[in-house]
């Protein structure tokens, strides 16, 4: 199996999430949320008067987080098939590994602290020195790369629960959950939609309170960003 064939196997993940966007799109940008505003009573905390509160809420398909964690899970898996071609390229040359295959991984943590040993934990065991720097240079933890960060955050909470890219009440399956809730988490939009160049150190994604759209210029760059990660790999998957 040469490189092209690797990158053909690998892409097949990131196809796939683009094409959940492109549904999502239709959803978010379509008739998949209705926005407005909920009224009740309330007291005034200083002078004790009843007032009316008004707070925004949004009515959500069930589509649109299913369909979100979708797309995120698969960029995520996206890198963890690069880490296993690049496990099977070492080993190919002679690299050890002795840990099972079913832990294989691209590492991103939380935290610079925790990177080095979650990394060794088995999950790069077996790959060529010059990939593990390369993986290493790209610092995938919380304040070294925000991107890789927020993916690997973002399928962790699809996991347990929702993905929404609000920052308020919502309704969803008839349910509703209050924004103060940890019952989902929100994904931003940056602040210009300008082409990113992937070499500057800068955010490129920010968890965010954002627009009922902010979803979309989201994933659209996480799924540019796996791109220029995999390509980039090209000559370490030889």
């Amino acid at each position: 199996m040469n490189a092209d064939d690797r990158l053909r196997l690998i892409r097949v993940k990131i196809e796939r999430a683009n094409k959940h966007i492109a549904e999502l799109e239709e959803f978010v940008l379509g008739s998949g949320v209705f926005h407005g505003k909920s009224i009740r009573l309330d007291s005034d905390a200083k002078t004790g008067k009843p007032r009316f509160d008004f707070r925004p809420f949004s009515i959500y398909e069930p589509q649109i987080p299913a369909i979100t964690g979708d797309a995120v899970h698969n960029l995520r898996s996206a890198l963890d098939h690069l880490a296993y071609h690049l496990v099977m390229v070492g080993t190919d040359k002679g690299e050890m590994r002795t840990e099972g295959w079913e832990k294989i991984q691209f590492p991103i943590t939380h935290g610079a602290d925790s990177y080095k040993s979650n990394r060794t934990a088995g999950k790069v065991q077996g790959m060529e020195r010059k990939a593990i720097e390369a993986i290493d240079a790209l610092k995938p933890y919380k304040g070294g790369n925000e991107p890789l960060w927020l993916l690997h955050k973002l399928d962790n909470t699809d996991k347990h629960s929702f993905i929404l890219p609000i920052g308020e009440d919502i309704i969803i399956c008839g349910v509703s959950l209050r924004a103060t809730e940890p019952f989902f988490a929100s994904i931003g939009d940056p602040e210009t939609d300008d082409d990113v160049d992937f070499t500057y150190k800068e955010t490129l994604v920010e968890p965010a309170v954002g627009k009922a759209n902010a979803v979309l210029p989201t994933l659209h760059k996480l799924s540019q960003l796996v791109s220029y990660i995999v390509a980039e790999f090209r000559p370490l998957l030889e």
